[in-house]
């Protein structure tokens, strides 16, 4: 017969109140108490029933993390951050990965609100529209975002600064002398972040006195960068008689891709065209040659959101800013040259 919670309270000599605590509030009880608790525990191979204490506490110990894919390193790293802080804080994630579908992200948003399947979300989906994610924020689960932001959306949002990093890409650019320079990003209906990095580039250009040819400026709808658009859109951009000198990439992988196209070609890089990219992801540093890109705070970001879920829903009231910026930081490598170098 399975161990009930006054066995284990017997056992240890505590009430079935303290071995409550001891498991959900760890804090309350002494480590001394604690410890004969988790002593009694092994010993009677006490399992806990879940169900029965999300019923009695409202509390599922679980969060939602929404994110667009699995597969960005990225996002992995605000994962793995996210992770850490929840296992910390004991709960568990429930992760919702989109896949740029908006059938499949509705299907999500319904089981979170509908459901009360979790405590509160972390919402990293940033090419959603308004609409699904206001129906998140209008539910009465504790809500933070990371890499998005719209009218009418009071949750705290996390962003990193894409107006610097690719300001700071574009300046490099210009500062070496390229005035062609290309800007490969996403389509941004509502893709706030993207929206970010072409205000950055303008504002680069701005800033020296110049402005970007319009026709250099390509962006894709695209639910992930694993497609042959991408190379379409190289292709062309090369393949024009006045071609550009330098192209910014939205990250790292469209600059892999940039690379690929030009190793089909015979194109060197940097003599015969300069890339930048964003993220500064591994592969960034052992391509030949390394990638000069951006490096953006991916860890303290998962960590930051955390810190501000827990704080919601404890019923905590730091202060916790409407928009938070995440500075970044440009990684200078051997990807960029002077023109015709």
């Amino acid at each position: 017969m399975p161990a009930k919670m006054e066995d284990v309270a017997r056992l240890a000599g505590v009430s079935t109140a303290t071995v409550s605590r001891a498991l959900n509030t760890p804090e309350l009880v002494s480590q001394q108490t604690r410890s004969r608790v988790l002593a009694a525990i092994e010993e009677l191979d006490y399992k806990l029933n879940l169900a029965a204490r999300s019923l009695r506490t409202n509390q599922t110990r679980t969060i939602a993390i929404v994110i667009p894919t699995i597969s960005e390193p990225v996002i992995n790293q605000v994962v793995e951050a996210v992770e850490d802080a929840a296992i910390n804080a004991d709960y568990t994630l429930l992760v919702c990965s989109t896949r740029g579908d908006a059938q499949r992200e509705q299907a999500y948003i319904e089981l979170i609100t509908q459901q009360t399947a979790v405590d509160g979300v972390l919402y990293i989906s940033p090419r959603s529209a308004p609409e699904h994610v206001l129906k998140l924020a209008r539910s009465t689960i504790p809500l933070v975002m990371c890499n998005y932001r719209a009218d009418g959306l009071s949750a705290p949002s996390i962003l990193f600064d894409h107006v610097s990093s690719i300001h700071q890409a574009t300046r490099h650019l210009l500062d070496l002398g390229h005035r062609r320079i290309a800007l490969l990003n996403l389509a941004a209906p509502y893709y706030y972040p993207a929206r970010m990095r072409r205000e950055g580039f303008e504002q680069a250009f701005a800033g020296a006195g110049l402005a970007p040819d319009p026709s250099l400026i390509v962006q894709l709808e695209q639910p992930t960068y694993d497609t042959d658009e991408w190379r379409a859109a190289i292709e062309a951009l090369l393949d024009r008689p006045n071609r550009p000198t330098a192209i910014v990439a939205f990250n790292d992988a469209v600059a892999f891709e940039v690379y690929a196209v030009c190793r089909a070609r015979g194109l060197r890089i940097p003599e015969d065209l300069s890339v930048t990219g964003c993220d500064d992801t591994l592969p960034a540093r052992y391509v030949n040659p390394p990638l000069t890109t951006v490096r953006i705070p991916a860890s303290r970001q998962g960590h930051l959101a955390m810190e501000y879920l827990l704080a919601c829903m404890n019923g905590e009231s730091p202060p916790i800013p409407p928009l938070t910026l995440l500075d970044v930081e440009l990684i200078v490598r051997e990807s960029c040259a002077r023109p015709g170098a």
